[in-house]
């Protein structure tokens, strides 16, 4: 047995502080006003210096994934975010629309992007596993609403329904 302890956490890592939420504000607002590249670079040094702040790292991934198309770099980001925040259905549904948006352009390339080594296949299994998970968390009306509506588009990708035996479908209303 070891008479060492272990260090102490760093506050200043862990998130959200203030200070944490007003620095990833200001990347947001510089993506806002059309600067992607400068607010790349600002929520970069909002997640080295926290790096457990999921909602920075999930807006991190998010931009490399929708804007830069940096597939590979972007995802990772993602998994970061759903690993320090995956009790967030926010969280989840940011990744899983980024995955079904990379297998989606992956399928029907449009331009560019950064290679991944998942299939398509892998990407929308994985969003959909996500967003069953963000439905179990209860999340509001809107977002269980957009969750569906990607787990539709996944369904409709793949073949294969996602709601099979989860709820109970009302009886069609008399006309």
């Amino acid at each position: 047995m070891s008479d060492q302890q272990p260090p102490a956490s760093n506050p200043d890592t862990l998130a959200p502080s203030l200070e944490a939420e007003q620095a990833l504000r200001s990347a947001m607002q510089l993506h806002a006003g059309g600067s992607i590249d400068a607010a790349l670079e600002r929520a970069r040094e909002v997640v080295e210096r926290w790096p457990g702040y999921a909602q920075a790292l999930s807006y991190l991934g998010q931009t490399l994934v929708t804007r830069k198309r940096r597939f590979a770099d972007g995802l990772a980001v993602l998994d970061r975010a759903v690993e320090a925040g995956g009790d967030d259905p926010y969280i989840l549904y940011s990744a899983a629309w980024c995955r079904e948006f990379a297998a989606n352009a992956i399928e029907r390339p449009k331009g560019a992007h950064q290679r991944v080594e998942a299939t398509p296949r892998a990407l929308y299994a994985k969003a959909h596993d996500e967003l069953l998970r963000a439905l179990a968390l209860d999340p509001d009306d809107k977002l269980r609403g957009d969750v569906e509506d990607i787990l539709d588009v996944i369904a409709k990708a793949t073949g294969e329904p996602w709601d099979e035996g989860l709820y109970e479908r009302a009886a069609p209303r008399p006309r």
